[in-house]
This record gives structure tokens, sequence and C-alpha cells, in this order.
């Protein structure tokens, strides 16, 4: 039987994929806050105010608004693409970088179907989220439904090593060397 990717490298494939989009929304919310502060001083928007000191913490507040705004929408906005990926192709760029790919019990590649239910499990609270923009108000059983996701991937730590959302979809996840003329850069 092929061996089955273990709880550490998968968390080290999830704090790869945390550090890449935390990258991304960090550094276009420091160019957007950055950018704000020059314009602002540029504009000369603060030449009115009755202190120095005060223009320049109204700029700072500014700037650090436009930085936390920015940076959280886009972090909102490539979540759901980023994650995306490994329903459609079994894999994220920290699954890749690790070389663990998403299969079904036996090794084989799963169904479109197997990866996208175990991606609705895992991330059960954007599609929660969806249910209340069209007025079904499902929200208030979103934090159970995360904590219980939370908690099953110390499944992962078990003799199966498949976390909650593998068991219910009979998927697993493997090493790439466990799997047989696996390409490296597989789809479904």
């Amino acid at each position: 039987m092929k061996q089955r990717a273990g709880f550490g490298v998968r968390s080290v494939a999830l704090i790869i994929d945390v550090i890449l989009l935390a990258a991304i929304s960090v550094v276009l919310g420091l160019m957007a806050g950055s950018s704000t502060a020059l314009l602002i001083h540029k504009m000369g928007w603060t030449a009115g105010a009755s202190e120095p000191g005060g223009a320049a913490v109204a700029t700072g507040f500014m700037a650090i608004a436009v930085f936390l705004l920015v940076t959280s929408v886009v972090a909102t906005l490539l979540s759901l693409p980023y994650n995306l990926m490994e329903a459609f192709f079994g894999w994220t760029p920290g699954k890749l970088a690790t070389g663990l790919r998403v299969r079904n019990q036996d090794g084989a590649r799963p169904s479109l179907g197997q990866v996208f239910s175990r991606w609705l499990i895992k991330h059960n609270a954007i599609l929660l989220s969806l249910l209340i923009f069209v007025g079904i108000p499902v929200g208030v059983f979103s934090p159970f439904l995360q904590a219980a996701v939370f908690l099953g991937c110390f499944l992962a730590l078990g003799q199966n090593r498949q976390a909650l959302h593998d068991s219910l979809t009979s998927t697993a996840v493997y090493e790439l060397s466990e799997l047989d003329n696996e390409p490296d850069h597989s789809t479904l």
C-alpha cells in the first residue's frame, strides 16, 4: 500500500500557502498605503493643518487605513482562486512545493467531484457566506462547521493519515514519490 502524507508535511504545505498569500497581500497593501501617503503629501491635502505634526499623523493614519483595507481585500479575493487550485488540480502551491498531491484512497487520480467536494467541506465558511448573500440565514452554523473541519485535520495524525475532509470524500494526500509515474505538475 502506498504511504500517505503525514500531518507534518501537510502542515508545512499549509504554512507555505499562508505565507505566500500573506506576502502577496501585504506587498500590495504596502504599495497602496505608501502611494496614498505620497498622494496626500503631493496634493497638499494636509497643507492647511494647524500643526505640521498633526498633518503627518493624519497622513500616517490614512496610509495605514488604506494598507489594512487593501491587504484584507486582496487576501480575500486571492484566497478563493488560490484554494480552488486544489479543487481542480489536486494541489496548491504549498502542496506542489512539498511534493504532495490529493488522490483517491488507493492513490489513483480522484474525480473532479471528489476534489471539489473535499474543497467544499474544507472551506465550508465560503459556501455558507455565499448562501447568506442569497438570503439563506445559515451563518450561525459556520463557526461550528469550521471547528469540526479544524479538529478533523488532526485525524491526519492517525493511522490512516486522512483528515475529516479526506475521509468524507474518499481521498487522501500522498507524497509525489509514492505515486506511480506521476508528472511533476499534475492535473486532473
